[in-house]
């Protein structure tokens, strides 16, 4: 349940190189109309328009990728206006660092079951996975670019259809920003292309898994006693728990004992564990697309407006990306891979690890954690059996490790900035 707020802050991520105001289809009368919808956030005719024009030309690879952008930026704005439907982190718990989104606060939010909360992530998901798929049509021998605005972009997260009441990309982003405000850089506009499509492609990959990784188990009891951290009006299943209103009470010491009781809660129960795998997968292509994507970008000529530029190129955002990051990138894609396919384990803190002591020297023969089992044959998730160690003995086995020194120099490349060019590359 609680993991629909981060499904915020990832597809926010994901916002970064979607937004845009000035559609260039390469035809004029055409780049006109898309222009004022999607100025005025009216998606569903967008995509309408460009379905109705992809029937006459199936093949044109800019208004497939435009519809695919379009219906990528439909999902995450469905997502906003079911949560704001019921209130998602209106109390007090929006004020930590994690959750600090321009949510709209809804004032009469409606009542919510743990199902509803279910169904709201499988719908972002199938409409996220339908993007994908529409993105994979995208005929990648066309050298096509589409120009993005990432200024004017508006978000209607209410779904009152108005435009005052209207989010825009900057305001979004600027919530979650840590290093200050996008707006101080002087020209947003973005030229994608086909490189573009395959880092679109990876973030849908990457934000499904997460979707299964959540809906693999069943969050019903930490809903029933906490849900009142997230959904002011959140319904119970257990009569016991029900009761509980403590968003209406401002007493700060109830809500940190909500949130310690969640931490004692995380006990769940496995669901549907088919779904552990089939993350699996999807960041395995989501690390295939990745790798695709760099190779198209390396091998561009020109320089127009680029958001993942190669070293030749300047970029938008006007941060470097050389050959040395290129390739310390390629090496953290190599390793991500070897973990999800067990071929490399993750060392077991156990063996090297001293809570008070910080960490020791990893030996030789050190047991690790084989990261493919985890997801091919997925059990109950208990946080504190995990941290303990317990939780994971059935995956331990003796063979290669990833280890932390790896990892230690692997961000080093990154100038100390790592899951920064993370969130970027994909």
């Amino acid at each position: 349940m609680f993991h629909t707020r981060y499904l915020w802050s990832v597809s926010l991520v994901l916002l970064i190189g979607l937004v845009n105001v000035s559609l260039v289809f390469g035809a004029e009368d055409l780049s006109g109309s898309l222009n004022a919808q999607l100025q005025q956030g009216q998606f569903a005719a967008a995509q309408a328009d460009l379905e109705m024009r992809l029937k006459a030309e199936p093949e044109e690879a800019q208004a497939r990728f435009g519809l695919g952008v379009i219906q990528v930026l439909s999902a995450i704005e469905k997502l906003g206006q079911e949560q704001y439907r019921f209130g998602a982190m209106s109390g007090n718990i929006r004020n930590l660092p994690v959750l600090r989104l321009r949510v709209p606060v809804n004032p009469d939010p409606e009542e919510v079951r743990y199902e509803q909360v279910r169904q709201i992530i499988v719908d972002f998901q199938r409409r996220l996975i339908e993007a994908e798929a529409e993105l994979a049509k995208v005929d990648l021998k066309q050298n096509f670019k589409l120009k993005l605005d990432l200024n004017t972009i508006r978000l209607d997260l209410i779904g009152s259809g108005k435009k005052e009441d209207q989010a825009t990309f900057l305001q979004l982003f600027n919530a979650v920003n840590q290093r200050g405000p996008v707006a101080a850089l002087p020209d947003l506009s973005v030229a994608f292309d086909n490189g573009d499509v395959l880092w679109l492609r990876g973030y849908c990959h990457f934000i499904a898994a997460f979707c299964d990784m959540t809906l693999a188990y069943d969050h019903q009891r930490l809903f029933d006693h906490v849900g009142q951290l997230i959904y002011p009006r959140h319904i119970s299943s257990d009569p016991i728990a029900e009761p509980l209103d403590l968003v209406k009470n401002k007493d700060q010491t109830w809500q940190f004992m909500d949130l310690i009781t969640a931490v004692h809660l995380l006990n769940l129960p496995l669901k549907e564990p088919a779904r552990m795998e089939s993350a699996r997968q999807h960041l395995l292509e989501m690390i295939r697309m990745s790798r695709e994507s760099w190779a198209l970008i390396q091998a561009e000529t020109d320089d127009d407006r680029e958001w993942l530029p190669n070293p030749k190129q300047k970029g938008v955002l006007r941060v470097p990306v050389t050959r040395e990051i290129i390739d310390g990138w390629h090496a953290v894609l190599i390793e991500m891979e070897e973990l999800l396919e067990g071929r490399k384990l993750v060392p077991f803190w156990r063996d090297y690890a001293s809570v008070f002591g910080g960490n020791r020297e990893i030996p030789d023969g050190t047991r690790g954690i084989n990261l493919k089992r985890v997801f091919a044959e997925p059990r109950d998730f208990d946080l504190i059996l995990l941290i303990q160690g317990s939780g994971v003995r059935p995956y331990l086995e003796r063979g290669p490790l990833s280890t932390p020194e790896t990892w230690e120099n692997l961000g080093r490349v990154f100038r100390g900035q790592f899951f920064g060019f993370a969130a970027w590359f994909n």
